[in-house]
């Protein structure tokens, strides 16, 4: 029984992926238009996933987050194979700056989306 559960933990924690900088709605929300410069995001924040220096001086930097999971049939002997996939979530929260490094705006954005990767897919 203890090897059961052990191998179960071990699937479970094996098939998670993630990659970026996780940003809340929440988070963003701190930060106040017209006062809050790049310089105090970037030093909540860390460092921004990009960076885009516009031709007036003005600057945007996006923070993405992106977590994928493999479906659980993807671990049953040849199941797997035929129906397979995985379930995507990305968040993007995306800042604006002036030209001063003063903050104008900020958006998120969150999608999901299903990945099929076995044969009968």
């Amino acid at each position: 029984m203890k090897q059961a559960a052990t191998l179960l933990a071990a699937l479970a924690l094996a098939g998670c992926v993630s990659s970026g900088t996780q940003v809340t709605e929440e988070q963003a929300g701190q930060f106040q238009k017209g006062i809050t410069t790049e310089q105090e995001v970037i030093a909540k924040l860390g460092t921004p996933n990009a960076t885009t220096r516009q031709s007036d001086g003005s600057a945007v930097i996006v923070y993405t987050y992106v977590r994928a999971r493999p479906n659980a049939v993807d671990f049953v002997p040849i199941v797997g194979l035929l129906a397979g996939g995985a379930t995507a979530q990305a968040n993007t929260v995306t800042f604006t700056f002036d030209s001063s490094g003063v903050l104008k705006s900020y958006s998120a954005t969150a999608s999901n989306s299903e990945v099929h990767t076995g044969i009968a897919n």
